[in-house]
């Protein structure tokens, strides 16, 4: 452990800059099950605040983005076969079968999300964006469920 001394004094330099109003953090599990905090923006310079976890297809760099769209992604998980078997069943999503379920109804999302970008002009599709300027992003929830 002959680094603990930088990796403590990095983060106090990181602590420091996000107190002073940088760049909002939003926590994370790591592997040991420790939190560990990543910026929110990923979009220095760019007109979008995005976290990258938030990608469904399409772009994923903030800085290539021109026409990005959002979706209600629960809403079309739900609009799904497979979570409405799960629901209408009563499965367990942890069971083996739950899982196989939920994982089929994210592969149906995606490709919906994928026609409709792809269809409609988008460079993007994400769970969540928003403009620095405050305005709309578009959102295609509407027709990604009539993919669906």
């Amino acid at each position: 452990m002959k680094h603990a001394p930088i990796i403590l004094a990095l983060t106090a330099i990181l602590s420091i800059g996000s107190a002073e109003g940088g760049v909002p953090e939003s926590p994370r599990s790591g592997l040991d099950g420790q939190s560990i905090s990543t910026p929110i923006d990923d979009g220095r310079g760019t007109p979008y605040v995005v976290n990258k976890s938030d990608n469904i297809c399409g772009l994923d760099q903030p800085r290539q983005l021109t026409n990005p769209a959002k979706v209600d992604y629960d809403a079309l998980l739900s609009a799904t076969p497979e979570v409405k078997k799960i629901e209408k069943d009563k499965i367990d999503p942890k069971s083996s079968e739950g899982i196989t379920l939920m994982t089929k109804a994210r592969a149906r999302v995606l490709k919906a999300c994928e026609s409709v970008r792809a269809s409609s002009g988008h460079c993007s599709v994400w769970k969540d964006i928003k403009r620095r300027n405050k305005k709309a992003v578009a959102d295609i929830t509407d027709s990604v469920k009539r993919q669906l």
